[in-house]
């Protein structure tokens, strides 16, 4: 018996040594939805379906408003939302409210869906929201900055976002509303509104109500443009944000928020941060949008793997003006890309799969464990190991 049991004990040995060399992985990018419209956010539904909010695209000669900057923003009804299901891409909802100039459109913006498994879609306005209904009146454009309710047959409105910020401009500054993110919580939805620069919640009852405003640090500092917004296991929000203007590479930031809008952490050195998400392993995960700063050549978007210090690692960064984060259940993330391209625009799913050296001590491991195998069978078959004793 005792030279069955040494052969078992050494199997166990060769098993354990495959896991602990197997741990190092590398993360490819595989393009799962194309042809897109300024893609956005995105959510997978509870049928298992992924659901892409797609802004639109500037359509010339429609009505028009100019803003601050005197840059005219036209209205269209380009907005949609694409499903992605067993692999197969159609656009479920169309003419959904647009508006945009060459450089620069907003419209749907974000999708989630609540515990009970209704669809909720975001749509943006970027502008001062009288403009809906003043230069812009006799249009669909009083439905752009409000949050609706979504099902194959249409949009149902729920709140209109941009309307707090006329009536309370929580930040302070010039009126600027555009609804850009949106995550379900126990109670009830959260807003970013990253024209207004403050995260709102939507109760159950429909009435607007404010989380945290982010001013300015300093007068003339950047503004702080809050972004993606993440509910953590314990209730608590996690919100990044993109900066204004020069967008600065390390001045973004991600906060740590606490239901009451009290801030318990803040974590430093990002750069033009536009989602987070939380991943089937707890971690939290965030896309910057270009990491040398927009107005500085030649940076990719990346996929960051944000730890519990604050610090951070990037996964990957073959990536184009990513916008939405979302994570399936088998852990793979799928990113927005190319978000501001009218037609370009593609979802792609991000994989972790093993380095090659480690497939090479992974099959040799395997190798080994037949080969113990082999020899256990030998062992335990020997006149000792059942009970027969040589006389």
């Amino acid at each position: 018996m005792n030279a069955g049991k040494t052969c078992l004990t050494l199997v166990g040995a060769v098993a354990l040594s495959i896991g602990s060399p197997a741990s190092a992985v590398t993360y490819v990018g595989e393009v799962v939805a194309s042809g897109l419209y300024n893609p956005r956010g995105l959510a997978f539904g509870p049928d298992g379906s992924l659901y892409i909010a797609e802004s639109g695209y500037y359509v010339p000669g429609s009505p028009t408003t100019v803003n601050g900057r005197g840059v005219a923003y036209s209205y269209s009804t380009t907005g949609s939302i694409t499903q992605l299901s067993s692999g197969v891409q159609t656009r479920i909802l169309t003419g959904l409210p647009s508006i945009g100039s060459v450089a620069d459109v907003s419209g749907p913006n974000d999708i989630a869906f609540s515990a009970d498994g209704a669809g909720y879609v975001v749509i943006g306005l970027g502008l001062n929201p009288t403009v809906r209904t003043s230069d812009l009146a006799g249009t669909g454009a009083w439905q752009l900055g409000q949050l609706y309710t979504f099902t194959p047959g249409g949009i149902t409105s729920v709140a209109d976002i941009s309307a707090y910020e006329a009536g309370h401009n929580p930040a302070g500054g010039p009126l600027d509303s555009n609804p850009f993110h949106i995550a379900s919580s126990a109670s009830g939805m959260l807003v970013t509104d990253a024209g207004g620069n403050d995260l709102l919640r939507v109760s159950p009852d429909a009435a607007v109500g404010l989380v945290d405003a982010f001013p300015p640090a300093a007068a003339g500092a950047p503004e702080r443009v809050p972004t993606g917004i993440a509910v953590a296991a314990d209730g608590s929000y996690w919100l990044s944000e993109l900066t204004g203007a020069p967008f600065i590479p390390g001045t973004a930031r991600i906060f740590h928020i606490l239901p009451d809008g009290s801030i318990a952490d803040v974590f430093s050195g990002f750069t033009m941060l536009t989602d987070l998400a939380f991943g089937v392993d707890g971690a939290l995960y965030g896309l910057e949008y270009d990491t040398n700063g927009l107005f500085a050549p030649g940076g990719p978007g990346a996929l960051l793997r944000i730890n519990g210090d604050g610090s951070s690692e990037t996964l990957f960064t073959d990536l184009t003006n990513p916008t939405g984060l979302t994570i399936g259940s088998d852990g793979a993330f799928y990113a927005t890309n190319f978000s501001a391209s009218a037609g370009g625009g593609q979802v792609v799913r991000i994989a972790a799969v093993p380095e090659a050296s480690t497939w090479a001590l992974m099959l040799v491991g395997f190798g080994m464990v037949g080969v113990g195998l082999r020899r256990s069978r030998r062992c335990l078959l020997t006149p000792a190991s059942i009970g027969i004793e040589n006389s």
